[in-house]
């Protein structure tokens, strides 16, 4: 028997196999899920099988197989269709994303040297 306890973390290993290119796309996959999520929530929450769900959209049963799983590279055009049928909000925020500075105090230092570590965000790739 597998004790689950001593299995590796899955998102370290992605981040191991991956390298960075994986780090990157992270946001992506979110974004990903977040569509999947919501589409398999709402086919739930109206009682739909995914063929009367793809009824209402216009496409294909196993469109909505591929939408649901997050195994589709949507256009900004098929969301914003997807979004109008179904009532959902539909909004993009692409802007230029600033600078976060945190300040690390470390308690194991003699001086209480205070460490500035900076991070640089970006968006798309």
């Amino acid at each position: 028997m597998i004790d689950i306890k001593n299995l590796p973390d899955a998102w370290e290993m992605i981040e191991r196999i991956g390298g960075e290119e994986a780090k990157e796309k992270e946001d992506l996959y979110d974004i990903y899920y977040k569509i999947s999520t919501a589409l398999f929530d709402y086919r739930l929450k109206y009682e739909l099988s995914q063929k009367k769900l793809a009824e209402k959209l216009g496409v294909t049963q196993p469109m909505v197989a591929k939408l649901e799983s997050g195994d589709y590279n949507y256009t900004i055009e098929q969301l914003w269709k997807i979004a109008t049928k179904l009532g959902f909000k539909f909004s993009i925020d692409f802007q230029e994303t600033e600078t976060e500075i945190s300040v690390i105090s470390r308690s194991e230092s003699r001086d209480n040297v205070v460490d500035y570590d900076v991070e640089y965000m970006a968006v798309g790739a």
